[in-house]
């Protein structure tokens, strides 16, 4: 099946002359995408914004054949797969080294402008991501402050830098409006105090709090190595859910990409803690009917992972799952952001 065909076959899809997927909707929409990044707030070398003529071919997308938007990840899914041995763990790095380098490499103004434009998106959420070693904050703030109509800033820090509350505190005060942090249980070589120490400092300045969360829970313990199965797991939702016993009922929590396959583990924490919320990334439109269902649409964002994923396939699972129902419509695509922000 060729991606034309592929569209045709998807309700507010089709492609542009490059053959990329944005939006097929001609009404008046505001968005606010709560997730994505650019080009010079990865943990790698930095790339120019300005830069000009890159492409993005977001590698995160399975191929066409085997593509399937009626689940999470969008990837038709193998009861049996087997990820053994250690070319597995290996193909695992190297896939998402190879994700972060087409991400810094397409991840610049002229193609963020564009796929704002083709899938009318007012305003991106740049999130950086920082390790121990380096701290991608002050990158993203950069883009804010060049363009404020376009973007907001949050900023990144590991738990286990030694400033870590006082780097919160003064980002407090240059203007982020929150924290993102993608880390496992395996870099925390399972201990969670740091992290714990970090999301109560963040709760202190009033900031939200993004965290990359879930996994894919097809695939069976005994279809893998050791090595595999930890990788798989180590941001499962349950290790991130659970530290909400340590915060405030009222901490603003919002669980990256719905938790992917868990994103029924999702409402669960979300119907005991208040103050969390669910960002769409990668979701399916059953999977978002069944959150709106479990929480109601009041704490649930649009977020694509822009430029990992193109903008609009997340955008068109959710205007499918509100087609009857404009007031959750605006409220998942801009006022739940909109009011997360303070904007």
């Amino acid at each position: 099946m060729t991606k034309q065909e592929f569209v045709k076959q998807e309700r507010y899809l089709k492609l542009n002359d490059e053959g990329d997927f944005i939006i097929d909707y001609d009404g008046k929409l505001d968005i606010i995408d709560f997730h994505t990044h650019m080009s010079n707030v990865l943990p790698l070398k930095v790339v120019d914004p300005n830069t000009k003529g890159n492409k993005v071919a977001y590698k995160t997308l399975p191929p066409i054949e085997k593509m399937d938007l009626s689940v999470p990840y969008w990837t038709k899914i193998d009861v049996n797969e087997k990820r053994k041995g250690i070319w597995s763990v290996i193909k695992f790095s190297l896939d998402g080294y190879s994700i972060f380098k087409d991400m810094a490499n397409g991840g610049t103004y002229e193609n963020c402008f564009r796929s704002q434009q083709e899938n009318s998106i007012k305003h991106n959420v740049v999130l950086p991501l920082s390790t121990k070693k380096s701290d991608r904050s002050m990158e993203a703030l950069k883009l804010a402050k060049e363009f404020p109509e376009r973007f907001t800033a949050f900023c990144s820090v590991h738990p286990q830098d030694p400033q870590m509350e006082e780097k919160i505190k003064r980002y407090k005060k240059l203007g982020f409006k929150g924290l993102k942090l993608k880390i496992s249980d395996m870099e925390l070589k399972d201990d969670f105090e740091p992290l714990i120490q970090l999301l109560k400092a963040c709760y202190s300045v009033d900031f939200t709090v993004l965290l990359h969360t879930g996994s894919l829970t097809h695939i069976k313990q005994e279809n893998t190595s050791n090595t595999m199965w930890k990788l798989i797991k180590s941001t499962r939702v349950e290790l991130f859910g659970d530290l909400l016993k340590h915060l405030p009922h009222d901490f603003k929590f919002v669980f990256g990409h719905s938790g992917i396959a868990e994103y029924q583990l999702v409402a669960k924490y979300m119907k005991a803690f208040p103050g969390s919320y669910a960002e769409l990334s990668c979701q399916s439109a059953d999977s978002i009917r069944y959150l709106m269902e479990e929480v109601g649409y009041e704490r649930l964002i649009f977020g694509s992972d822009w430029p990992a994923l193109p903008q609009a396939i997340t955008l068109s699972r959710v205007l499918i799952a509100t087609e009857h129902d404009d007031e959750a419509r605006n409220h998942m695509l801009y006022k739940n952001a909109k009011k997360l922000l303070g904007l």
